[in-house]
């Protein structure tokens, strides 16, 4: 049984703001088993977080959470993450991706209980970081802003120089054995078989 609200001083951010290119129609309203993907993620963050909110290129009125909204011209997940860094108060933000229905609550608790002393603590998984799932605090809003005034808005360039905490895999595989936290349904195909794994 978890405590409403576990993670202190956080907002957790889901990034709607993509393109959706791989899917072909819009990833958070998305249906799987019936449900829209990003009700899934909200519906797992919920219990943890005070605040959980939409990252969005525009405001969406059928999703019942707050949204910020990126106006931004540019276009990635860092201009996101920037954009609501800046706008919200909480010294740090949890972000995830609209796709990512998956979430290992205990995982989560996990990553927040080793931010202090760090700007980023996400996981490292698959032989890379994994950029769309952790945390970021309002130290890392700098060295962003940096870069994006300099064209560069690659996550994993940016991580090469921001001070992070990085779990390895198998720290996350005691947690989340089969690392589902981590999956992403990007593709049709992927939605299909998730929906035949039911």
């Amino acid at each position: 049984m978890y405590n409403k609200h576990t993670v202190e001083s956080c907002t957790a951010v889901i990034l709607a703001g993509g393109e959706s290119r791989r899917m072909g129609a819009d990833k958070a309203s998305t249906l799987l088993h019936g449900k829209p993907l990003v009700q899934h993620v909200l519906e797992q963050l919920q219990p943890l977080f005070v605040d959980v909110l939409m990252s969005v290129r525009e405001l969406r009125p059928e999703i019942s959470c707050r949204q910020i909204i990126d106006l931004s011209k540019e276009r990635g997940p860092m201009v996101g993450i920037a954009a609501a860094l800046e706008q919200l108060e909480t010294e740090w933000i949890f972000v995830i991706g609209c796709d990512m229905p998956f979430v290992s609550k205990p995982l989560i608790e996990l990553l927040a209980s080793k931010r202090q002393h760090y700007d980023a603590v996400l996981t490292y998984t698959h032989g890379r970081p994994q950029p769309l799932f952790g945390f970021y605090a309002k130290s890392s809003l700098p060295l962003m802003h940096r870069r994006l005034e300099q064209g560069n808005r690659s996550m994993m360039r940016l991580l090469d120089t921001l001070n992070c905490c990085m779990l390895d895999e198998q720290q996350v595989k005691n947690i989340d054995p089969q690392l589902q936290s981590l999956i992403s349904l990007d593709s049709p195909e992927d939605i299909q078989q998730m929906e035949l794994n039911r």
